[in-house]
């Protein structure tokens, strides 16, 4: 079975479990160590497929990455966990509480997220740029076999419109993109965009907190909100001067509204 690879913890206190986004790393979550100065423990692993001690896997799911969160949450018997998923992590989370349900979880945040990546006739709030099903597992066929030419595309649109490309983050978060498994992400990424999540959204018993990037480049405003309308405990807040990662765009925002969400559940 798939399991964390490598896991980067500090602190104690109320667990903050960080999951992170599609051909990233748990190191996206650096910013979010200050975290531990306030109380809290945070843990951002590097889920099966990413990392640098990843192994590929051309048939790795979504499901094989909830496992390895639901093995891990069992083995260290974490009490009033808070999930915080950022892209494909929140989908990770979302699939684990349809799985297993929300023991030993006091609250989820979603970071950047929908529901449902994939767009139809009846559901507009999948990805900014319109693109269904169909469409997206061809894209996938295609990253299978020339991964490289879409790492510096993946990486600009995880930030605001206006960051530098050129600039050390772009620079480095390319780098990441770039050494993962082709196969591996194509993998991920069909089963990522076939989930639908919606009705996990529905009946979530614990309460939950939407961040959406106000420049996000890949979901609109009206993603987070449906997200916090459709929750039964559930808010949302908007990031200024943050794209799709607003963890490391706007990260003193970010651990701000972790921390308050966090504090008063």
């Amino acid at each position: 079975m798939a399991a964390f690879t490598h896991i980067h913890d500090a602190g104690q206190g109320r667990p903050l479990v960080f999951l992170h986004g599609w051909s990233a790393n748990g190191a996206f979550f650096g910013e979010q160590e200050s975290l531990a100065a306030r109380g809290f423990r945070t843990i951002a692993p590097d889920l099966p497929g990413h990392g640098s001690k990843a192994r590929p896997d051309p048939r790795l799911s979504i499901a094989d990455l909830s496992a390895a969160l639901a093995a891990y949450l069992d083995e260290t018997r974490l009490k009033d966990v808070v999930l915080v998923g950022w892209s494909m992590g929140a989908t990770v989370a979302f699939d684990h509480i349809a799985r297993h349900g929300t023991a030993g979880l006091a609250g989820l945040v979603v970071v950047d997220m929908t529901a449902k990546v994939a767009n139809d006739a009846t559901w507009p709030l999948g990805l900014a740029n319109g693109q269904t099903l169909t469409e997206m597992l061809a894209a996938a066929d295609r990253m299978a076999s020339a991964w490289p030419r879409y790492a510096p595309k993946i990486a600009r649109a995880m930030f605001a419109p206006g960051l530098d490309p050129a600039g050390d983050i772009c620079r480095r978060t390319a780098l990441v993109v770039e050494t993962s498994d082709g196969p591996t992400m194509a993998s991920l990424w069909r089963s990522l965009v076939a989930a639908d999540h919606r009705e996990t959204v529905r009946r979530l018993d614990v309460p939950l907190l939407a961040v959406a990037g106000a420049e996000s480049q890949l979901y609109a405003p009206a993603v987070s909100r449906w997200i916090a309308a459709n929750a039964p405990r559930g808010r949302a807040v908007s990031l200024a001067g943050a794209g799709h990662a607003p963890q490391r765009e706007q990260p003193e925002a970010f651990n701000a509204a972790i921390a308050a969400f966090a504090s008063h559940l």
